[in-house]
């Protein structure tokens, strides 16, 4: 089945539309023929949606949704499942998932994104929308102000203080202040990271190329397992870039240095192999190239605030 999007318009309408099933209670329940699941919308002030999905699909579903150019909403677009959501982004293909650096998708104006859901697998997806008013009222407003999303490509990455955040706002959907709350953390934290860029003057001259290239180099980094990572030098090269140039637009574009790129890919790996109580501390800190557990247990809490034995 093929849906259609526009992030201009209520998100959750328009599934209902194409679905030809109503929406109760502002849930949206799939049709037994198309899979278990639902479409939850929560409506808090200042015109922010909170979308909560939660399916298992029977069939490949495939999605084109846009944001137009004269649009005035954003789209944050976060998928806390295990399993990463390939998309293609103005014709670039990318990894959506909690555990790599590109946990969140920002859908700024002039941005066209397409995916393919596999069937039979259980997946889980938060989408914010966000009229732009919110941000010129409390937050950055040069977040709003990028216009060419294919040289402006926005991810960020998923920290833990934010996925919680995201857990929160589900949790507490009943008590809507507190909910409230833990979505106004989320947007505060998320709008810290992308003001921290420097946006407008970041993107504004970087080439479509550049930022393939980037995302070449960046396939190098997404092995929590390699302990043998490329130089700084050689990843430049893949990416068709000088040292300098490659050091400050990797960061542009990710949020994070090369290294800490990686770095939070390991450790994020790590946190979850613990919480399956599928690995221990001393497996892991081996695994992942540390001479003795303690220094491993020193850099898990100094990233998480709190020792790996509490999860294991």
């Amino acid at each position: 089945m093929n849906f259609k999007i526009n992030i201009k318009h209520n998100i959750i309408n328009q599934f209902s539309e194409q679905l030809k099933t109503k929406v109760i209670d502002n849930k949206l329940k799939f049709p037994s023929h198309f899979g278990s699941g639902q479409i939850e919308l929560l409506q808090f002030p200042n015109q922010i949606e909170f979308y909560h999905f939660k399916f298992n699909l029977l069939e490949i579903v495939e999605l084109q949704s846009v944001n137009p150019k004269n649009s005035e909403w954003l789209l944050f677009n976060i998928n806390l499942s295990k399993l990463a959501v390939e998309k293609t982004v103005n014709n670039q293909k990318i990894n959506i998932q909690k555990f790599l650096p590109s946990g969140v998708l920002v859908y700024t104006p002039d941005t066209s994104v397409y995916s393919k859901s596999p069937k039979n697998l259980e997946f889980e997806i938060v989408l914010i929308r966000v009229h732009k008013d919110f941000f010129k009222t409390y937050l950055s407003t040069k977040i709003i102000e990028l216009q060419n999303s294919e040289s402006a490509l926005l991810y960020e990455d998923l920290d833990y203080v934010m996925e919680s955040a995201l857990k929160g706002v589900i949790k507490f959907k009943e008590n809507k202040i507190r909910a409230s709350a833990f979505l106004l953390q989320f947007l505060a934290d998320i709008n810290d990271k992308l003001r921290d860029r420097e946006l407008q003057n970041n993107y504004e001259h970087l080439h479509p190329m550049d930022i393939k290239g980037l995302f070449m180099a960046s396939a190098h980094l997404r092995n929590p397992r390699e302990q043998n990572i490329l130089s700084i030098k050689e990843l430049a090269q893949i990416a068709g870039m000088g040292t300098t140039k490659f050091k400050t637009t990797f960061k542009q574009v990710f949020g994070k240095a090369p290294i800490q790129y990686h770095q939070k890919i390991k450790f994020d790996y790590a946190r979850k192999e613990l919480e399956n109580k599928r690995k221990t501390a001393s497996e892991l800190s081996y695994e992942l190239g540390y001479s003795h557990p303690s220094k491993f247990t020193s850099a898990f809490k100094k990233i998480f605030g709190e020792l790996p034995s509490n999860l294991s």
